[in-house]
């Protein structure tokens, strides 16, 4: 409960640290050179793409973690309900077959024995009681736990939608600078702040049609998500353990279909397993050359990428 606290605190401190704008400059400061003028853009850049890429961040690991919350939910409602269907089955055969019958009496071999089977009955009967209540109990705790984390993402969703004030700054900057690279950057990180106010609404799996697509545009998790169905959530680095969980198989082997999930950077990474040959193999992958930029590479097995593992089809 601790943790959820803390990511709703941090969200709130997300919010706050949202760009505002170019700092004033000092009546009494000297002009920037043009040199000074561009690093000072270039920073900007930087800065915006930095929070941009931690709320984004955010908001896939409190996807993941909703989740969680949500299938442990379920599994707490199922066992209540298979307690409580026991402790009914057990007064139904007590209604029928009372253990204070005459016959229990009559065949009691002495009144130990009839004590003993009385107290074991009633034993049984306690423990379900306290089984049934202790699933209650549970289920209200993690009902508690997923109401707040849902809270936390819907935080750090707002923080995140509010990048499009990186845009419009941004095009301002594009405007303004003289430089060719910075205005591409400029417009890349356009592009980039409007895909992230506009994300694909997450769509129940129907067996057929488009995969759904609850991934934020432009990055290596979105792109591999286009390619096969994903329904589980969170960044590259929580894909290994979230797909697990799904019951989706994995391995050390690189299969064509598969993907490939790689701790090449903090988030992780993964791509798409293209073709095999051997120990080595093709992926094609978003944002590792460039954000929403898909491309290629070949992989050796042992080699320098430090491949977590591949998960496979269902």
């Amino acid at each position: 409960m601790n943790r959820v606290r803390l990511y709703l605190a941090a969200a709130v401190m997300a919010v706050a640290v949202l760009p505002a704008g170019v700092a004033s400059v000092r009546a009494d400061a000297p002009n920037p050179t043009p040199q000074q003028q561009l690093d000072q853009l270039n920073a900007q850049l930087t800065g915006d793409q930095a929070k941009l890429t931690d709320l984004n961040d955010q908001v896939e690991r409190a996807q993941a973690d909703v989740d969680q919350l949500s299938r442990k939910l379920a599994d707490d409602q199922q066992r209540e309900t298979v307690v409580s269907r026991e402790l009914v089955m057990m007064g139904k055969l007590e209604y029928e077959q009372p253990a204070f019958s005459l016959s229990s009496i009559l065949e009691a071999t002495s009144l130990q024995q009839l004590l003993s089977n009385i107290a074991q009955a009633r034993l049984v009967a306690h423990k379900q009681r306290n089984l049934l209540d202790q699933a209650r109990g549970l289920r209200r705790q993690d009902e508690q736990a997923h109401t707040e984390m849902a809270a936390r993402l819907a935080l750090v969703q707002s923080a995140r939608d509010s990048a499009a004030q990186v845009a419009t700054r941004t095009l301002t900057l594009r405007d303004t600078a003289k430089d060719a690279a910075l205005r591409a950057r400029a417009a890349t990180l356009v592009q980039q702040a409007q895909a992230t106010t506009n994300q694909p609404q997450i769509v129940k799996w129907s067996g057929s049609g488009a995969y759904p697509n609850h991934f934020s545009f432009g990055y290596c998790t979105y792109y591999v998500a286009t390619r096969r169905y994903v329904p589980w959530f969170g960044n590259a680095i929580q894909w290994w353990a979230n797909a697990r969980a799904y019951g989706f198989p994995e391995g050390q082997t690189p299969q064509v279909g598969s993907i490939m999930v790689t701790s090449e950077s903090s988030l992780g990474h993964v791509a798409y397993v293209e073709s095999v040959s051997g120990s080595t193999f093709v992926v094609s992958e978003m944002n590792f050359s460039g954000w929403n930029v898909v491309d290629r590479r070949t992989i050796t097995l042992g080699g320098r990428v430090p491949i977590m593992g591949f998960i496979y089809g269902q």
